[in-house]
Protein backbone atom coordinates (compact mmCIF):
# COMPACT_ATOMS: atom_id res chain seq x y z
CA UNK A 1 0.00 0.00 0.00
CA UNK A 2 2.82 2.28 0.69
CA UNK A 3 4.28 1.55 -2.74
CA UNK A 4 0.81 2.87 -4.03
CA UNK A 5 1.22 5.67 -2.18
CA UNK A 6 4.12 6.82 -3.52
CA UNK A 7 3.17 6.18 -7.01
CA UNK A 8 0.01 8.51 -6.66
CA UNK A 9 2.19 11.03 -5.37
CA UNK A 10 4.63 11.06 -8.02
CA UNK A 11 2.40 11.21 -10.09
CA UNK A 12 0.58 14.67 -9.01
CA UNK A 13 4.30 15.69 -8.33
CA UNK A 14 5.28 14.93 -12.21
CA UNK A 15 2.49 13.35 -14.45
CA UNK A 16 4.81 13.47 -17.57
CA UNK A 17 7.85 11.28 -16.36
CA UNK A 18 5.65 9.11 -13.94
CA UNK A 19 2.91 8.16 -16.42
CA UNK A 20 1.44 5.83 -13.90
CA UNK A 21 -0.73 5.94 -10.53
CA UNK A 22 0.36 2.53 -9.12
CA UNK A 23 2.71 -0.20 -9.59
CA UNK A 24 3.15 -2.46 -12.12
CA UNK A 25 1.67 -5.64 -11.18
CA UNK A 26 3.32 -9.12 -10.75
CA UNK A 27 1.57 -10.37 -13.99
CA UNK A 28 2.49 -7.74 -15.60
CA UNK A 29 6.42 -7.89 -14.35
CA UNK A 30 6.34 -12.19 -15.79
CA UNK A 31 4.51 -11.03 -18.99
CA UNK A 32 7.58 -8.26 -19.56
CA UNK A 33 10.33 -10.46 -18.36
CA UNK A 34 8.87 -13.78 -20.15
CA UNK A 35 11.29 -13.36 -22.89
CA UNK A 36 14.19 -11.23 -21.61
CA UNK A 37 16.33 -14.16 -21.47
CA UNK A 38 17.96 -12.51 -18.30
CA UNK A 39 19.76 -15.42 -16.97
CA UNK A 40 22.08 -15.06 -20.32
CA UNK A 41 22.90 -11.52 -19.60
CA UNK A 42 26.00 -9.83 -18.37
CA UNK A 43 24.73 -6.31 -18.34
CA UNK A 44 20.74 -5.43 -17.27
CA UNK A 45 19.57 -1.90 -17.62
CA UNK A 46 16.24 -1.21 -16.55
CA UNK A 47 14.68 2.43 -17.03
CA UNK A 48 12.07 3.99 -15.09
CA UNK A 49 11.96 1.49 -12.40
CA UNK A 50 9.57 3.49 -10.19
CA UNK A 51 9.48 2.08 -6.80
CA UNK A 52 11.15 -1.52 -7.97
CA UNK A 53 7.97 -3.81 -8.71
CA UNK A 54 10.20 -5.41 -11.81
CA UNK A 55 13.67 -4.64 -10.20
CA UNK A 56 12.97 -7.08 -7.90
CA UNK A 57 12.19 -9.83 -10.89
CA UNK A 58 14.84 -8.90 -12.53
CA UNK A 59 17.58 -9.38 -9.24
CA UNK A 60 16.27 -12.74 -9.24
CA UNK A 61 16.41 -13.93 -12.23
CA UNK A 62 19.98 -12.40 -13.54
CA UNK A 63 23.04 -15.24 -13.17
CA UNK A 64 25.43 -14.20 -10.55
CA UNK A 65 28.06 -11.47 -11.01
CA UNK A 66 25.30 -9.82 -14.24
CA UNK A 67 25.52 -6.38 -13.65
CA UNK A 68 22.15 -4.66 -13.05
CA UNK A 69 21.93 -0.55 -13.76
CA UNK A 70 18.38 0.88 -12.44
CA UNK A 71 17.46 4.13 -14.19
CA UNK A 72 15.03 6.25 -12.68
CA UNK A 73 14.47 10.37 -12.74
CA UNK A 74 12.05 10.56 -9.68
CA UNK A 75 14.44 11.51 -7.04
CA UNK A 76 12.23 9.96 -4.20
CA UNK A 77 11.78 6.47 -5.83
CA UNK A 78 15.56 6.63 -6.95
CA UNK A 79 16.59 6.88 -3.30
CA UNK A 80 13.94 4.53 -2.60
CA UNK A 81 15.35 2.06 -4.78
CA UNK A 82 19.01 2.41 -3.63
CA UNK A 83 18.08 1.62 -0.09
CA UNK A 84 15.59 -1.24 -1.32
CA UNK A 85 17.96 -2.78 -3.86
CA UNK A 86 21.49 -3.01 -3.19
CA UNK A 87 22.85 -5.26 -5.39
CA UNK A 88 21.55 -2.84 -8.54
CA UNK A 89 23.26 0.40 -9.48
CA UNK A 90 20.75 2.89 -8.94
CA UNK A 91 21.38 5.95 -11.59
CA UNK A 92 18.83 9.08 -10.95
CA UNK A 93 19.34 10.64 -13.98
CA UNK A 94 17.27 10.56 -17.18
CA UNK A 95 17.04 7.65 -19.85
CA UNK A 96 18.08 10.13 -22.71
CA UNK A 97 21.44 9.90 -21.00
CA UNK A 98 22.27 6.04 -21.30
CA UNK A 99 25.08 6.50 -23.12
CA UNK A 100 26.68 8.31 -20.29
CA UNK A 101 25.50 6.88 -17.51
CA UNK A 102 27.07 3.44 -19.48
CA UNK A 103 30.57 5.07 -19.61
CA UNK A 104 30.14 5.86 -16.20
CA UNK A 105 29.47 2.73 -15.24
CA UNK A 106 32.00 0.41 -17.24
CA UNK A 107 30.13 -0.67 -19.47
CA UNK A 108 29.81 -0.79 -23.31
CA UNK A 109 27.24 -3.12 -24.56
CA UNK A 110 23.59 -3.49 -22.93
CA UNK A 111 22.36 -7.45 -23.12
CA UNK A 112 18.70 -6.33 -22.06
CA UNK A 113 16.75 -3.29 -21.43
CA UNK A 114 13.76 -2.95 -19.55
CA UNK A 115 11.92 -0.21 -19.97
CA UNK A 116 8.57 0.95 -18.04
CA UNK A 117 9.07 4.52 -19.13
CA UNK A 118 5.70 6.10 -19.94
CA UNK A 119 6.12 6.63 -23.77
CA UNK A 120 2.96 8.23 -24.09
CA UNK A 121 3.28 11.39 -21.98
CA UNK A 122 6.92 12.08 -22.87
CA UNK A 123 7.43 15.19 -24.97
CA UNK A 124 8.10 13.57 -28.74
CA UNK A 125 11.52 15.00 -29.01
CA UNK A 126 12.65 13.02 -25.52
CA UNK A 127 10.94 9.53 -27.03
CA UNK A 128 13.14 9.88 -30.17
CA UNK A 129 15.99 11.00 -27.55
CA UNK A 130 15.92 7.72 -25.71
CA UNK A 131 15.06 5.85 -28.83
CA UNK A 132 18.46 6.38 -30.23
CA UNK A 133 20.33 5.64 -26.97
CA UNK A 134 18.95 3.02 -26.56
CA UNK A 135 19.39 1.79 -30.03
CA UNK A 136 22.90 2.86 -29.48
CA UNK A 137 23.50 0.86 -26.44
CA UNK A 138 22.18 -2.65 -26.67
CA UNK A 139 24.34 -5.30 -28.41
CA UNK A 140 23.65 -6.87 -31.62
CA UNK A 141 21.45 -9.70 -30.14
CA UNK A 142 20.28 -7.19 -27.39
CA UNK A 143 16.47 -7.36 -26.23
CA UNK A 144 14.43 -4.30 -25.28
CA UNK A 145 11.46 -5.37 -23.03
CA UNK A 146 8.88 -3.35 -21.35
CA UNK A 147 5.45 -2.34 -21.44
CA UNK A 148 2.59 -0.57 -22.87
CA UNK A 149 -0.35 1.25 -21.50
CA UNK A 150 -3.62 -0.23 -23.91
CA UNK A 151 -5.57 3.14 -23.05
CA UNK A 152 -2.46 5.16 -24.72
CA UNK A 153 -2.13 2.81 -27.87
CA UNK A 154 -5.23 5.43 -29.44
CA UNK A 155 -3.03 8.42 -29.42
CA UNK A 156 -2.22 9.08 -32.88
CA UNK A 157 1.41 10.35 -31.96
CA UNK A 158 2.27 7.49 -29.82
CA UNK A 159 1.44 4.88 -32.45
CA UNK A 160 3.57 6.25 -34.68
CA UNK A 161 6.12 6.30 -31.92
CA UNK A 162 5.33 2.20 -31.14
CA UNK A 163 5.66 1.76 -34.96
CA UNK A 164 8.68 3.64 -35.43
CA UNK A 165 10.21 1.47 -32.79
CA UNK A 166 8.84 -1.44 -33.76
CA UNK A 167 10.55 -0.84 -37.24
CA UNK A 168 14.05 -0.39 -35.49
CA UNK A 169 14.68 -4.40 -34.09
CA UNK A 170 14.39 -7.29 -36.33
CA UNK A 171 11.83 -9.10 -34.68
CA UNK A 172 9.17 -7.70 -32.07
CA UNK A 173 7.04 -10.01 -29.88
CA UNK A 174 3.82 -8.12 -28.10
CA UNK A 175 1.79 -10.03 -25.44
CA UNK A 176 -1.88 -10.39 -24.75
CA UNK A 177 -3.59 -7.47 -22.89
CA UNK A 178 -2.80 -8.11 -19.35
CA UNK A 179 -5.94 -6.98 -17.47
CA UNK A 180 -5.42 -7.03 -13.93
CA UNK A 181 -2.89 -4.51 -14.30
CA UNK A 182 -3.89 -0.89 -13.46
CA UNK A 183 -4.16 0.36 -16.02
CA UNK A 184 -4.36 -2.92 -18.22
CA UNK A 185 -1.07 -3.48 -20.36
CA UNK A 186 0.84 -5.48 -22.81
CA UNK A 187 4.09 -6.41 -22.79
CA UNK A 188 6.35 -6.29 -25.46
CA UNK A 189 10.16 -7.70 -26.47
CA UNK A 190 12.41 -6.87 -28.98
CA UNK A 191 15.15 -8.50 -30.40
CA UNK A 192 17.96 -7.64 -32.92
CA UNK A 193 18.12 -3.25 -32.48
CA UNK A 194 19.07 -1.96 -36.73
Amino acid sequence: MRDHLRFIASFLRRPRTVGAVAPSSERLAHEVLRHADLARASTVIELGAGTGAITRSILEQVKPGAKVIVVELDAKHAELLTGRFPAATVCHDSAENLRAILRRNSCRKVDVIVSSLPWASLPVLVRERIRREILETLADDGRLCGFGYVHATWHPAVRAFHERLRNSFASVYISPVVWGNLPPAFAYNMTGPS
